[in-house]
């Protein structure tokens, strides 16, 4: 009888079952990661919906305190003062910060640089690419301290007013000016919480200003926490949420200098959709980018909606008072939400 040898039991896998298994794997990653990422965005949202709740909270303990809305640009020594995030600091449970300012001095002087390199996670969102993120203080003459950003921006309603006098003794408030502002900042802080009668709950406060999308070169000039030059305090509702992202006019505009022209002063987030905003009575919403907005005239470059007009300063003032009203014109509810006594109707579903 001839005698069978057992086969060896077999170790290991063969190649085509390696490779199985390694297609089964790489399938379920690709199902796990979207949902990975979309939890870390949903708790980063979150923080910046607590942030924005803080920061209404902040501002309505200072108008409580003060009887008016922090100013968005003042002037200290000749020259633009602290930022309005810094007048709140006390409020944001940053009061180190605060008195580490000289308010005597204006504030990019040389004595106030420490407090340009304190990051406040309060004012920065999770979700943008430049959080906590600072660049090299491009107005000191030599050791490149750091400066840290803001970001979001205060509501100074559908079109941005700044204006200033320039004298001998240095900058001045253009007393004219205050008139134009219809959000719920203005340069000089004479906005009070009774001011706003279309309602707190209909009128946006804080919004995002989308600071980790311009290049580093520009974040280096833009969104200062601690100043209050025109570019780093107030955000306009001119444009739609989050219009920059999409903004194309390779006929009109081939360089995309509309971007830089309106970008920083204009809505933007990381969040897929639309921008958080903070409103005066505390809550904060999700606005759509699809939000109705008034239309933009061609070349979107000028900033013209369709229906106004630019309102310039007379001499010897400086700046902007922003846009006018022809008869007729509508603004968009997006507009309508920037206004704090326009007496417009809006609902809560429109928004």
């Amino acid at each position: 009888m001839r005698h069978v040898v057992p086969r060896r039991a077999r170790l290991g896998f063969t190649l085509i079952e390696l490779l199985v298994v390694i297609a089964i794997i790489a399938v379920l990653i690709a199902l796990l990661l979207p949902a990975v990422q979309a939890a870390r965005e949903a708790a980063r949202r979150a923080q910046c919906v607590n942030n924005l709740k803080q920061l209404g909270l902040a501002c309505a303990n200072y108008e409580s305190a003060n009887g008016v809305y922090p100013p968005g640009m003042l002037y200290n020594a000749g020259l633009f003062g602290p930022s309005m995030f810094l007048r709140m600091a006390p409020y944001m449970e940053q009061a180190p910060a605060y008195n580490a300012f000289n308010f005597s001095l204006f504030s990019l002087h040389p004595v106030n640089y420490t407090v340009a390199g304190i990051g406040i996670a309060g004012l920065n969102c999770p979700s943008d690419p430049s959080y906590l993120q600072p660049t090299p203080f491009q107005y000191s003459p030599s050791n490149n301290p750091n400066q840290f950003h803001n970001h979001y921006s205060a509501n100074d309603g559908p079109w941005y007013v700044y204006s200033f006098t320039a004298g001998p003794g240095g900058l001045g408030p253009d007393p004219a000016a205050a008139s134009h502002s219809l959000g719920v900042f203005d340069q000089l802080g004479q906005i009070r919480i009774a001011s706003v009668t279309d309602g707190t709950s209909n009128t946006m406060m804080f919004l995002e200003n989308g600071n980790g999308l311009f290049s580093p070169s520009s974040q280096a000039g833009m969104h200062y926490w601690n100043d209050g030059q025109i570019s780093d305090w107030p955000i306009e509702a001119r444009f739609p949420p989050n219009w920059a992202r999409f903004y194309s006019d390779p006929a009109n505009d081939p360089n995309n200098n509309a971007l830089g022209n309106w970008g920083p002063y204009n809505a933007i987030s990381f969040h897929p959709g639309g921008v958080n905003v903070g409103f005066c009575d505390g809550s904060v919403h999700f606005l759509k980018n699809s939000i109705n907005s008034w239309a933009i005239q061609s070349p979107q470059m000028n900033g013209l909606p369709v229906g106004t007009t630019m309102v310039n300063p007379t001499y010897p003032s400086i700046g902007t008072y922003g846009l006018a009203l022809l008869p007729g014109t509508q603004m968009g509810v997006y507009q309508k939400l920037a206004t704090r006594a326009g007496g417009e109707i809006v609902s809560s579903s429109d928004y």
